[in-house]
């Protein structure tokens, strides 16, 4: 279920996001993983932060309280671009929002993403020190059915997160294809 999840995913972006300056091939890989990749070379990164106390007494419109996000592309012929899968969490410790995406072009450095089930869009960029910036400018929708359900959702002060680049162990849970899991876990050195 989850791989036709995924295959519906990849088939589905190209016509979301439409003609835009260019692919992202190369570039995106570079941002997501610093460097241009293999063919058919199994990418990956992780990348997550905690905001504390202390951030979210200065940013009392932000509810999200932690953010993680898991790229990789798959190894499989005709994969081309990388799956985004995010979970973020909420201060009120309410249930966390699950959505995945992709990117699909890239102009100046910043690429051009979409959240699965136009389920919205998003850009992504490089930070200082290997972190990644995460332009959000709406509430991602959800695929899942469960739009209706009582959830803290994402504050006025939830529109940018740079999220820093971590072990994969704090994205094996977003690792939701369980065919690909096993060789994301041994690629990472896990």
């Amino acid at each position: 279920m989850v791989k036709s999840r995924i295959c519906a995913l990849l088939l589905t972006l190209p016509g979301l996001l439409g003609a835009m300056p260019s692919m992202a091939g190369e570039r995106e890989q570079r941002v997501l993983y610093g460097r241009a990749l293999k063919e058919r070379e199994l990418g990956w990164a992780c990348y997550a932060r905690h905001y504390d106390a202390p951030h979210l007494r200065t940013h009392p419109d932000q509810n999200v309280k932690d953010m993680a996000m898991l790229a990789y592309r798959p190894d499989w012929a005709g994969a081309d671009a990388s799956i985004l899968n995010f979970e973020a969490r909420f201060r009120d410790g309410g249930l966390p929002v699950e959505f995945s995406g992709e990117c699909r072009t890239a102009a100046d450095g910043v690429l051009a993403c979409g959240i699965e089930c136009d389920g919205g869009e998003f850009s992504l960029k490089s930070a200082d020190g290997g972190s990644i910036l995460v332009d959000m400018p709406g509430e991602p929708g959800l695929c899942d059915g469960t739009d209706g359900i009582s959830r803290p959702g994402f504050g006025p002060d939830d529109k940018r997160f740079r999220l820093d680049r971590v072990d994969i162990g704090d994205c094996r849970g977003l690792i939701w294809d369980d065919e690909i899991r096993p060789r994301l876990l041994k690629a990472a050195g896990r």
